[in-house]
């Protein structure tokens, strides 16, 4: 029988952009623009998340950040966090978490990696954190593991009900004339959390469309690069995105549990 964590695999294959794709795009589409993935003092904290590693860490405690991006994931727990710890594969992502920290008084550390390639280099916390990192990784069995390994109190981790590409399904179509999978989801992620011994509290909200932390130009080259287009197509682009342009899912699942 194939395990939760096979299936998960198998189900992110089928996003692999076809290679007559890849081969022509002028620029790299999985690269992440650390000005859209900045912490912001109007970072949400009512969040199922936020809140449950607010429980965790009850009086206040340390917290390791993976995939922390500018730190929106943990930094907004402010004074609850003793030290914060940001791993990230992008050394200017941790820049831009090192200076967010700092303006929160916030005592912190980073290491440059792939999670779980540099969990030996990480420290045991109270509370792992982890947002919108799961669709990214293949291994994700060792990932949630060593997850779990390096929290002494609990585990949160948020993650879109659906592959955060989903939204920009129809401009694939349109584009390339190719149809975008619809698995992985968040309840077979679930799933593996169960295969890996834990039964976590799962709280499903829908979210505010946010406005994107970018003008509208940047927008556009943004969903440029993600689909390996050049410039030439940027007025199709935006006109395809509309007044409104929809680059994430409105529905976000909390999965939380306590190690001890």
């Amino acid at each position: 029988m194939t395990s939760a964590a096979e299936q998960w695999a198998e189900a992110l294959e089928t996003w692999a952009i076809p290679e007559r794709i890849l081969a022509q795009a002028p620029a790299s589409p999985w690269i992440h623009p650390p000005k859209m993935f900045r912490s912001t003092p109007q970072d949400p904290i009512n969040t199922a998340a936020m809140r449950a590693a607010s429980e965790f860490l009850g009086a206040g405690g340390t917290v390791l950040d993976v995939g922390c991006g500018g730190g929106r994931s943990s930094l907004p727990l402010g004074g609850l966090l003793r030290h914060v710890t940001g791993v990230d594969e992008q050394h200017d992502m941790l820049w831009q978490f090192t200076e967010a920290a700092a303006r929160k008084g916030i005592a912190s550390a980073t290491v440059e990696g792939k999670w779980p390639d540099v969990a030996g280099e990480c420290p045991v916390v109270d509370v792992v954190v982890c947002h919108h990192v799961a669709y990214n990784v293949a291994r994700i069995g060792s990932f949630v593991a060593e997850l779990d390994a390096h929290a002494s109190t609990g585990v949160v981790i948020e993650l879109p009900d659906r592959h955060p590409q989903s939204p920009l399904n129809s401009l694939w179509e349109h584009f390339w004339g190719i149809t975008r999978p619809s698995e992985p989801s968040a309840e077979l992620f679930v799933e593996v959390v169960n295969e890996n011994g834990r039964t976590p509290e799962v709280v499903t909200t829908r979210r505010p469309q946010r406005r994107a932390p970018v003008d509208r130009p940047e927008l556009v080259a943004f969903v440029r690069q993600r689909l390996c287009l050049t410039a030439a197509r940027d007025a199709e682009i935006d006109q395809l995105l509309g007044d409104k342009p929809q680059l994430s899912s409105d529905t976000v699942v909390a999965v939380s549990w306590r190690t001890s």
